[in-house]
């Protein structure tokens, strides 16, 4: 801000000891400090003691000096002016500030931070007059939500919002591990399962109140059928879609898909409304319209902000808005006495004011790994220089080194198909694997994300690798790059994170046939008809058991390809208030919002 920058330069002019001293100054020099004309500069002035940042009593008559009195010392009323523009809802603009100045004044980003750790957890806004009450989750995030269109998300954490936001046909309950209805009520298929027709709740509602009709169903579908290379996946087994009337529609499959309903209950497959999509085009992604419980009401690379709605046909939720701040590189820690929700890494040596917080911690279900490119021309087609990378790249050893909430990896079938502890082999086999494969020290390329733990992930393995006399050059991309199918055709190395939820066989179906994963890129032409071949037998057998022995297969066959190198999945742990209820971490590390409330405080007499 212009006004904060000539506050600074006119206190630079005398040190820190005079602030709250008046001292003698001419309008002339006032104008020369801050390098404008006396009329500007009197306007200034005037504006700068509105602010109440200082005292300004011009000289009256010929000879009669002014008096200028600061009365801020200039590392506080950055953080003044910070603190308002955050409390106005421009937080990047307070980054900025902060950013700026945080060189010339080394604790203002503790100071910053620590006020800004305070502005989270749960609020309370009481009505005038009446008992009503606004209920307001603050959290914050290390990124803007800018894409939050189902057919396109990539991350964990658009995912999530995605969840909050829209509803599939039906829906996959994690408990029972059964499909549950949602948008659609009932179901019924064919005898040989190729033709399945879904019956719509009336009275649902998008968040703009337009009434949901099958229209919008297939439109839905074929949009993602048409437009997604990230997740068109999901619908491969899709032939046709019929629409009957507003609430009745048949969808015809090319063969049998035992993981059909699975696949529809998918975020990438939430119904959208149709003439709200076309309408906006690529600015739906930012301001999206759904049918969830809770509806977008601001979305920019500040915060994002949702409120609940009210007619949602599964129930609305007790909280009645949510604020996630964009906040890069802030710590995860809050304070305890001023939020009701911190989420955080484990800590042993924990404060003792969180020892009466509920402690709620799972895996992820999902985990980081280095992908090897067995389909590029070059070393690395040669299977024994992948088994060899396999091996020094050792998923144990990165976790004992590295440690923090890194925990061995939960991945699919059985694991013992797959090398976790180090077991190189001698310098004569490393001299005939080089020979053979052709390698003579090249670096090789190693993309991966500019995030703190896959950069951690990235340098060890590059140490590591330098140790066995091999090479490896880091590149860094965005994760709308690295979904990029031509840089993942690029690329040596991926160091990636794959998602392993409840629906076990379909997150392992996407993990290897998801365009904007690595792995349906490094495959080598062998691997790929192997895996080809199980993957079609799992979406044809119908029990549990049979499925179960076509990943393990599919397992089996990974782990010969050395094409992957399974490092670790991360512990995440919420400390939640004693008062915050329906808090659970679902399978990516996030809380359902629409089932969190906040319970009184009681002093039961017995």
């Amino acid at each position: 801000m212009q006004l904060v920058e000539q506050y600074m330069r006119l206190c630079a002019r005398w040190p820190n000891e005079t602030i709250g001293h008046p001292l003698d100054i001419s309008l002339a020099e006032v104008a020369s400090i801050l390098f404008c004309t006396l009329r500007n500069a009197t306007l200034t002035l005037k504006k700068m003691q509105s602010q109440g940042w200082v005292v300004w009593q011009p000289g009256r008559g010929r000879g009669n000096r002014s008096v200028l009195t600061c009365l801020l010392v200039p590392e506080d009323l950055i953080l003044s002016v910070a603190k308002e523009l955050v409390q106005k809802g421009e937080i990047r603009a307070a980054r900025d500030m902060i950013d700026e100045y945080r060189v010339n004044f080394p604790v203002l980003g503790e100071k910053f931070s620590r006020w800004m750790n305070s502005q989270f957890g749960h609020r309370v806004k009481r009505e005038k007059g009446s008992k009503g009450r606004v209920d307001t989750l603050r959290l914050f995030y290390s990124r803007p939500f800018a894409g939050l269109d189902p057919i396109h998300i990539l991350l964990r954490s658009e995912s999530h919002m995605v969840k909050q936001l829209f509803d599939s046909l039906v829906q996959f309950d994690p408990v029972t591990r059964r499909i549950e209805p949602a948008i659609a009520f009932y179901w019924e298929s064919s005898k040989e399962g190729k033709q399945w027709t879904f019956y719509l709740r009336k009275g649902v509602l998008f968040h703009d109140g337009r009434p949901l009709v099958a229209d919008d169903v297939r439109f839905s579908l074929l949009r993602l059928m048409e437009h997604s290379y990230k997740h068109r996946w999901l619908a491969a087994s899709i032939e046709s879609i019929t629409v009957k009337d507003d609430y009745v529609l048949t969808i015809s499959l090319h063969m049998r898909d035992e993981l059909f309903l699975q696949a529809l209950s998918k975020e990438y497959m939430a119904i959208v409304p149709c003439d709200y999509v076309l309408e906006m085009g690529e600015q739906f992604a930012q301001m999206p319209v759904g049918t969830g419980p809770f509806r977008v009401v601001r979305n920019d690379d500040s915060m994002l902000v949702l409120e609940a709605f009210t007619p949602y046909f599964g129930g609305r939720p007790f909280l009645d808005r949510i604020e996630i701040w964009c906040v890069p590189g802030m710590a995860a820690e809050a304070q305890a006495d001023e939020s009701l929700l911190s989420v955080m890494a484990m800590d042993d040596h924990r404060d003792t004011s969180f020892l009466a917080w509920s402690d709620v911690g799972r895996l992820e279900d999902c985990f980081q790994y280095v992908s090897l490119n067995g389909a590029k021309h070059g070393p690395l087609s040669h299977s024994e220089f992948r088994s060899l990378m396999g091996a020094i790249i050792c998923g144990q050893a990165l976790r004992q080194e590295l440690q923090g909430t890194r925990e061995h990896a939960v991945i699919w079938g059985k694991t013992d198909s797959f090398q976790d502890k180090r077991e190189v082999p001698d310098s004569q086999e490393f001299v005939r694997i080089f020979n053979e494969s052709g390698y003579q020290g090249e670096a090789l390329s190693l993309y991966t994300y500019p995030d703190s733990d896959h950069i951690e992930d990235a340098q060890w393995i590059q140490k590591t690798c330098k140790e066995y006399g091999i090479t490896i050059e880091i590149r860094y991309a965005s994760p709308e790059e690295l979904a990029s199918p031509s840089l993942l055709q690029e690329a040596d190395l991926v160091v990636d994170s794959a998602n392993v939820d409840e629906r076990e066989e379909l997150s392992l179906r996407e993990f290897l046939h998801a365009g904007a994963l690595s792995i349906s890129h490094h495959l080598d032409p062998h691997g790929k008809e192997e895996i080809a071949y199980w993957m079609n037998r799992m979406s044809c057998v119908q029990t549990a058991q049979d499925r179960k022995a076509c990943v393990d297969s599919i397992m089996h066959t990974l782990a010969d390809c050395s094409t992957f190198v399974p490092l670790y999945s991360n512990r995440v742990e919420m400390l939640a208030h004693p008062r915050l209820s329906g808090v659970s971490l679902d399978a990516y590390g996030w809380i359902d919002f629409r089932r969190i409330f906040v319970r009184e405080k009681h002093k039961f007499v017995t």
